[in-house]
């Protein structure tokens, strides 16, 4: 059996069914939802990007691809996509199913990288020793368990949250500032939330590096274009803390099967004494907690210190590196100790 290739702006939405049962049949991760990549492909993908289709009916196979230069290619991974781009439903000999996608690339591939993986949610498992396939730890992720008492969970982050926001909530009261929290699930006021969110982010430093989303950008079309998707399905929330009716903090967040997903944070920065940040955690995890629909908050990203003084549990993602045969990391490795040894040459 072989692969196929289309162009994935161009075919995505017509094999995005087969993709979703794919899917489903490992794991029915939010993030790898047809909805989720099909945006990512709508507003991110390239003209040469590719969508690769297993002809396999035993081993069903679909994955997003880029050239990253002569004969290696990559998982297709936008910065606004936690997740490498891949779903097989057999998690049986991945490493040569992997390899008859290799060999069925266009040219004369060598390699191919399958980006970011989560350990808990992936068909590839961290390989043993392999003369093909290699392993690259990644980086550090954390998600955080929404089980038993609010209270005397919050009891137990202590000073960090627990003592400061005390004290800043008295500071609430003396400025008369009034503090509201919503859940916004409406499909009809996901344009205002982009909008307001945009806002929190100009504020930053993403504002001053000019990485800012804004309501017309690639970026703010993407989330609205998701948000919207998903609030329409009941999978989407946009949490907002208010202080006098003005949106100072926001998270974006997808749910799926007890696991809320949170995809981007943005608060006020220009206060002085009072963070917004603390406060919207605390107003959601107190919503989590009551509600019960969620058992886990999960982040995708760098680890902060807030979420570990939350409790959050970090893990590490992994990419994993593919190769035709067993000569191309060996000649890689040559190579790269080849121009070291010049570059020191050059140097003395």
């Amino acid at each position: 059996m072989t692969w196929i290739f289309q162009n994935a702006r161009d075919s995505f939405e017509k094999y995005r069914d087969g993709w979703d049962a794919i899917n489903a049949a490992c794991g029915n991760h939010v993030l790898l939802d047809g909805v989720f990549v099909g945006s990512l492909v709508r507003h991110f993908a390239s003209e040469t990007t590719l969508l690769g289709i297993s002809e396999d009916r035993r081993n069903p196979g679909m994955v997003l691809l880029d050239k990253v230069r002569p004969g290696f290619w990559q998982t297709f991974q936008p910065s606004q996509g936690p997740l490498g781009l891949v779903v097989f439903s057999n998690a049986r000999d991945v490493e040569c199913q992997v390899a008859k996608l290799i060999r069925c690339l266009p040219g004369y591939p060598l390699g191919l990288s399958v980006l970011q993986q989560d350990p808990d949610f992936t068909m590839f498992g961290k390989l043993k020793y392999s003369r093909t396939a290699e392993n690259a730890d990644y980086s550090a992720t954390s998600r955080l368990s929404v089980c038993g008492n609010f209270e005397e969970y919050w009891k137990a982050t202590g000073r960090y949250f627990v003592d400061d926001l005390r004290r800043q909530s008295r500071r609430l009261d003396e400025q008369s500032i009034r503090m509201e929290f919503v859940a916004e699930r409406d499909p009809g006021k996901v344009a205002e939330c982009i909008r307001d969110y945009a806002r929190l982010e100009a504020t930053g430093w993403k504002g001053k590096e000019g990485t800012a989303v804004t309501a017309e950008n690639r970026q703010g079309l993407f989330y609205r274009d998701v948000m919207e998707n998903f609030f329409g399905r009941g999978e989407g929330v946009i949490y907002r803390l208010l202080f006098n009716e003005k949106v100072v903090a926001s998270d974006l967040c997808l749910e799926r099967a007890g696991m809320t997903v949170v995809l981007k944070i943005a608060y006020d920065e220009s206060f002085t004494g009072i963070s917004p940040g603390k406060f919207i955690h605390r107003e959601i995890l107190k919503l989590l907690f009551a509600d019960g629909k969620s058992n886990v908050l999960e982040w995708y990203g760098r680890v902060h210190e807030w979420q570990s003084k939350l409790g959050s549990r970090p893990r590490t993602m992994f990419h994993l590196n593919f190769y035709r045969s067993e000569w191309v990391p060996v000649a890689r490795r040559l190579l790269k100790a080849t121009q070291s040894m010049l570059n020191r040459n050059g140097a003395s």
